[in-house]
């Protein structure tokens, strides 16, 4: 999860730091950007576990909802979904080989000194079925600082436990009964946005299972109508729900639509 103040523009970039976040909604309704939206249309994924390359599409969409609102705090309803298309795959037939939901519920409080704090359950899977299948449920609490030109996060996690299967093919148990030991518990974030220029990271670890993962993005808004150029890099595990136990190096070129 990239943590940002959104902008849609270079010449709102820095006031985006100063200003509600929610101050970008699309629509009177309280419909706004939630995680970044991108399009990848070249990416390129090395598979370390046997050598194997992968050019695909990736992209993202996200949207949030207010559903209530008071002075010090907000309730939302988000939606964000991540896909992976094999555009070049002509053998069978172009397919999606993954796409990831992730509905939420949180309360976002209003921020402070440069202070906010988003706390929710949220649920991820890919909707596949057996044995394909992943997905799992996590509350979770996301203090996040900003301080002039920097940003700085730190989510932290518990997984609602799942009834362990009684075998493999039981559709009512635990698919990825070992994600922590990939996702571990948290993730740092840290952002520099200046004059429309923004580099984003993530890390997870998981110490015990030294397992984790590293990515960085770079957007600037060089594009009509306030879009952004954005190179993307991940390397470690959880890029995807079907590969969370695979360790996995992609980069990526595309637009980022919005931060």
């Amino acid at each position: 999860m990239t943590l940002f103040f959104p902008a849609y523009a270079a010449d709102a970039a820095d006031a985006a730091l100063s200003e509600d976040p929610d101050s970008n909604e699309l629509v009177s309704i309280g419909l706004s950007v939630h995680k970044p939206n991108y399009f990848l249309p070249v990416t390129i994924s090395r598979y370390t576990s046997d050598g194997r390359k992968r050019d695909e599409i990736k992209f993202q969409i996200s949207a949030k909802q207010k559903f209530c609102g008071f002075e010090s705090w907000s309730g939302y309803v988000a939606y964000s979904q991540k896909s992976f298309w094999q555009y070049t795959n002509l053998r069978d037939s172009r397919p999606f080989r993954e796409n990831n939901y992730n509905p939420e519920v949180f309360v976002r409080t209003r921020k402070f000194d440069g202070l906010r704090v988003d706390s929710g359950i949220e649920h991820e899977s890919n909707g596949k079925e057996l044995p394909e299948s992943r997905g799992w449920n996590r509350v979770y609490l996301y203090p996040s600082f900003y301080a002039g030109d920097f940003t700085f996060g730190c989510k932290l996690w518990f997984r609602i436990p799942q009834k362990k299967k009684d075998n493999p093919d039981d559709p009512k148990g635990d698919d990825n009964p070992d994600i922590l030991h990939y996702y571990g518990y948290g993730e740092l974030s840290a952002a520099y946005l200046h004059n429309g220029f923004q580099l984003s990271t993530m890390c997870r670890y998981n110490p015990l299972h030294k397992k984790g993962c590293f990515s960085a993005e770079i957007s600037y808004p060089a594009m009509p109508y306030g879009a952004m150029v954005m190179i993307q890099y991940f390397e470690g595990y959880g890029e995807s729900m079907i590969d969370y136990n695979v360790h996995q190096r992609r980069i990526g070129i595309g637009i980022m639509a919005s931060r």
